[in-house]
């Protein structure tokens, strides 16, 4: 019997990191840890690594973006600093919806960027889409979702900002 891929879910609210963790685990297909700062997943990764630290047995982070202390953002460029996307993969859960944001989680390698609320088939979808051997291409979609993203919003900006003054 083949062991379940372990997976990380990090959120500061309790409530959406236990219940993250609990749909996953109803699945019965992952095994799943689950913290709420992103200082507590970096001491539970740093636990997680395989023999001789090259890799880790955590294969996927599920995160959100704003955390005190630190922020997601700031935990993928952690976590890129030791693995690549495709040993240690990471999925940003957030309402934030700006380009700024949207540039860090695509430069960071993010193989997902689902938007808080959400809904659990497009979360389970989307993890067992990571787990099909599909992670390159997440992270290359994501960047072209990301991209799209970025271009609608400063065209939405470009017309807002051009239409006539309607006067009172």
């Amino acid at each position: 019997m083949s062991k379940k891929p372990l997976i990380l879910v990090v959120d500061d609210e309790v409530d959406i990191a236990e219940n993250i963790g609990e749909l996953l685990k109803a699945s019965e297909k992952y095994e799943v840890l689950t913290c709420n700062s992103a200082i507590d997943a970096l001491q539970v990764i740093k636990k997680n690594r395989n023999l001789l630290g090259m890799a880790n047995h955590i294969k996927l982070v599920l995160m959100d973006i704003k955390m005190p202390e630190m922020s997601g953002l700031e935990l993928l460029a952690k976590i890129r600093e030791e693995y690549s996307h495709s040993q240690v993969g990471v999925i940003m859960l957030t309402a934030w919806a700006d380009t700024e944001k949207w540039n860090k989680a695509r430069e960071g390698g993010a193989a997902g960027y689902i938007k808080k609320p959400f809904r659990e088939k497009e979360l389970i979808g989307t993890v067992d889409r990571f787990f099909s051997g599909k992670e390159d291409w997440m992270v290359e979609q994501t960047k072209w979702e990301l991209l799209a993203n970025e271009t609608k919003l400063k065209v939405d900006e470009k017309i807002s900002s051009d239409k006539p003054k309607q006067p009172h």
